[in-house]
C-alpha cells in the first residue's frame, strides 16, 4: 500500500493517483487539512478517530450495490457540530476526498466512479450546508431576540439595555442593519460593513439603491401581510462590484402596543457555500474531460424539447461514434487520446454553433447531438459532412506529433410529437450501428421500415444469452454418411418461429456470443456420446472465432476429462478462415 502524503496548505488538498484507501491513513491527512481552517473544541485524537470513521463509510457509500449518497449528508452535519466552519473547512474537505476517491486503484472497479463521488460530496456539503444554515438561523434567532429585548426596555433600564444592544450589535459575527418604517437605513455594524468590503461611515452608501429597494419592498410586504419576520436569500453587491450572497432574516420590531416601530435585517455571508454548491451542480451533470454535458443533463433536456415540439417543426437527433480511439490510447497515450475527445467536443460544438443544439458526451467516445430545427437547419447530408469534415483535420497531440479520427454516425430527424427520449434514442443509435455495419466513415438515415425488420432479430439476439442459460437451445445429432454424428443447436421461439444452428451461430456472432455457445455444443456433444458408448463418434463444427481461440485446446482436453470421452470419438471441425484469421 502507498503512503498518502498530505498538503502543507488545505488549499492544495489532493491526492495522488496511485493512492489506496485506507482510512487511517486518509483520515490523518483530512485531520491535517481541517486544522488550520477552524479552531475546534474537540479533542484531536476523538477528531481522528470520527474522521476514520467518516471516511469509511464513504467507502461503504460508494462501493453499496445500491447506490444512494443521502447517508453523506450527516458527514456534512458532524463538520458543522464539531465547529470545522471555517471559511475553507468545506472546501479542502471536498479539496482532498475528490481527487483521492476517484482516483483511488482499490475503487476502479466501482461502476461510475466518478459520478458516485460527485454525489456523495454535493451530499456532503448539502448536508454541511443545511446545518450551517440552522446554525446561523439560530445565532440569528438570538441576536433577533436580544435586539428585540433590548428595544422593548422600559425607560428605567435603558442605559444598561443600550449597552447590552451595543456589545451585541458590534461584536456580532451575523451582519445587523436598522432601518425605519419608510425603509431608510438607521445603522449597519462592522460586520455588515466587512461582508460587503465597506469601510463608509455613513449606512446609507453600504448597499447600492437596487439592494436597498429590495429590503424595502420586503419589509412593506412582510408588514402588510402580518408577518413576524421573513427569510430569504439574497444577492447583494459589494464595495468592488462582486457579488455577495447572504442569508436574510428581517423582523419587524413593535412597541408594547403592537405598533411596528423599526426593521431589523439579520445577514450571514453564504457566497462561498453558492459558489461550491454551483460546481458540485456543474461537475454532476457535465463531463470532466470535456466540459459538455452528461448523459444525466442531455435526457431531461431532450424530454423538455421533445415536450414542446409541435408540427410542423422538427428536431435532429445524431448519435455519433468515434472510429479508433483505442488505437490512439494505446499507439499515442492516454493523454493524447483525452485531447483528442477534448479537441472532438470542441469541433462539434463549433459545427452547430449556429444552431439551437446541444452538444453532449454519451460515453468514452460516443457523443449525441440535438438540433432544434429551423428554416436555416442543414440537411441530414449536409450536416453528415459537416461533421466528417471537422474531425477528418489534423488534431496534434502534442508538439512534435498530430493525428486524425473519423466517426460513425446515425441520424434521426422527427416531427412527431409524444415520441419518448428513449425511443428516439433507440432509433438513433441503431441507425448509427447499421452504418457501422457497412465499414468505418459511414452515416445513415433512420428508416421506420428498416427498424420494424430489424427489430424482432435484434432482440433475439440480445435475449440468445439467456436462452442459453435457460436451457432453451437445444442440442441435435445428425448422421453424415452412416460415420459420425453431427451436433447442431436448434432454438425454439415463439409463435412457431426455429432457429437452426447457422442461425444461432449467426446471433452469438453479431453478439460477441459465439465462444460460449460453442463451448456449451461441445459440452452437451460430448456427454451425449459419452453416454451411448455404442454411438457414432461425434463431430463438432466449431466457428471461425471458436477456432482461433487460444483456450481451445485446454477447454477440450477439460471437456473430455470431465465427460469420460475418449478422444478418438470425438472430431472437431475447425474453420480455415477462423484459422486463416489467425495467421493474418
Amino acid at each position: 500500500m502507498s503512503t498518502i502524503r498530505g498538503p502543507e496548505h488545505p488549499s492544495d488538498a489532493s491526492a495522488p493517483s496511485d493512492v489506496d484507501i485506507d482510512p487511517p491513513a486518509l483520515g490523518e491527512l483530512w485531520a491535517k487539512a481541517l486544522g488550520p481552517t477552524a479552531y475546534s473544541p474537540v479533542a484531536r485524537r476523538k477528531t481522528r478517530r470520527e474522521l476514520d470513521s467518516h471516511v469509511a463509510a464513504l467507502v461503504a457509500l460508494l462501493t453499496a450495490e445500491e447506490f444512494t449518497a443521502d447517508p453523506a449528508r450527516s458527514i456534512g452535519d458532524w463538520l458543522v457540530a464539531s465547529r470545522h466552519t471555517g471559511r475553507r473547512s468545506l472546501q479542502a474537505t471536498v479539496d482532498l476526498l475528490g481527487p483521492a476517491l476517484r482516483t483511488d486503484p482499490a475503487l476502479a472497479a466501482v461502476p461510475d466512479l466518478a459520478d458516485r463521488v460527485t454525489f456523495v460530496l454535493s451530499a456532503l456539503s448539502a448536508g454541511y450546508a443545511n446545518a450551517v444554515r440552522n446554525q446561523v438561523f439560530e445565532e440569528q434567532e438570538q441576536v433577533r431576540n436580544s435586539l428585540l429585548l433590548t428595544l422593548t426596555q422600559t425607560q428605567q433600564e435603558l442605559h444598561d439595555s443600550e449597552a447590552r444592544f451595543r456589545q451585541i450589535f458590534t461584536g456580532s459575527a451575523a451582519g445587523v442593519a436598522i432601518l425605519d418604517l419608510p425603509g431608510n437605513l438607521v445603522e449597519v455594524n462592522p460586520a455588515l460593513k466587512r461582508m460587503l468590503g465597506h469601510e463608509v461611515d455613513d449606512p446609507a452608501e453600504v448597499f447600492i439603491p437596487e439592494d436597498l429597494a429590495e429590503l424595502r419592498t420586503s419589509c412593506h410586504r412582510m408588514l402588510v401581510a402580518m408577518e413576524r419576520n421573513s427569510r430569504f436569500e439574497h444577492r447583494f453587491t459589494g464595495a468592488g462590484g462582486e457579488e455577495v450572497w447572504a442569508n436574510v432574516v428581517l423582523s419587524v420590531v413593535r412597541d408594547s402596543d403592537g405598533r411596528p416601530k423599526c426593521y431589523v435585517a439579520v445577514t450571514e455571508d453564504i457566497t462561498d457555500q453558492r459558489r461550491l454548491r454551483e460546481y458540485l451542480r456543474f461537475q454532476a451533470l457535465h463531463d470532466v474531460l470535456t466540459g459538455l454535458p452528461n448523459w444525466q443533463s442531455f435526457l431531461p433536456h431532450l424530454e423538455k424539447v421533445l415536450g414542446r415540439l409541435r408540427i410542423p417543426h422538427t428536431i435532429t437527433l445524431c448519435y455519433l461514434d468515434v472510429d479508433s480511439t483505442a488505437i490512439v490510447n494505446d499507439g499515442l497515450g492516454y493523454l493524447a487520446g483525452d485531447r483528442v475527445l477534448t479537441e472532438i467536443a470542441r469541433r462539434l460544438t463549433a459545427v452547430v454553433s449556429a444552431e439551437t443544439a446541444v452538444v453532449a458526451r454519451a460515453s468514452g467516445d460516443e457523443f449525441v447531438i440535438l438540433i432544434e430545427d429551423s428554416p436555416t437547419t442543414p440537411s441530414i447530408s449536409e450536416l453528415a459532412e459537416a461533421i466528417d469534415t471537422a474531425l477528418s483535420a489534423p488534431i496534434a497531440v502534442d508538439d512534435h506529433r498530430s493525428t486524425a479520427v473519423s466517426a460513425g454516425m446515425g441520424f434521426v430527424r422527427t416531427s412527431a410529437r409524444g415520441t419518448d427520449a428513449a425511443t428516439l434514442i433507440r432509433q438513433a443509435h441503431s441507425t448509427l450501428r447499421g452504418a457501422e455495419r457497412k465499414g468505418k466513415r459511414q452515416w445513415a438515415y433512420y428508416d421506420h421500415e428498416q427498424d420494424r425488420f430489424d427489430r424482432p432479430r435484434l432482440a433475439r439476439t440480445a435475449a440468445l444469452p439467456g436462452a442459453l442459460a435457460a436451457g432453451d437451445l437445444y442440442t441435435e445429432f445428425q448422421p453424415v454418411d452412416d460415420v459420425l454424428l453431427s451436433a447442431a443447436l436448434r432454438w425454439e421461439l415463439e409463435d412457431d418461429v426455429v432457429l437452426h444452428h447457422a442461425d444461432c451461430l449467426a446471433h452469438a456472432d453479431e453478439l460477441g456470443h459465439t465462444i460460449p455457445l460453442a463451448r456449451e455444443l461441445l459440452t452437451r456433444a460430448c456427454a451425449r456420446a459419452a453416454e451411448d458408448t455404442e454411438s457414432l463418434p461425434v463431430l463438432v463444427r466449431l466457428s471461425p472465432e471458436y477456432s482461433r481461440d487460444p483456450d481451445l485446446s485446454r477447454t477440450v482436453g477439460t471437456v473430455l476429462t470431465t465427460t469420460g470421452l475418449p478422444p478418438n470419438r470425438l472430431w472437431l471441425s475447425l474453420s480455415l478462415r477462423g484459422m486463416a484469421h489467425e495467421e493474418g
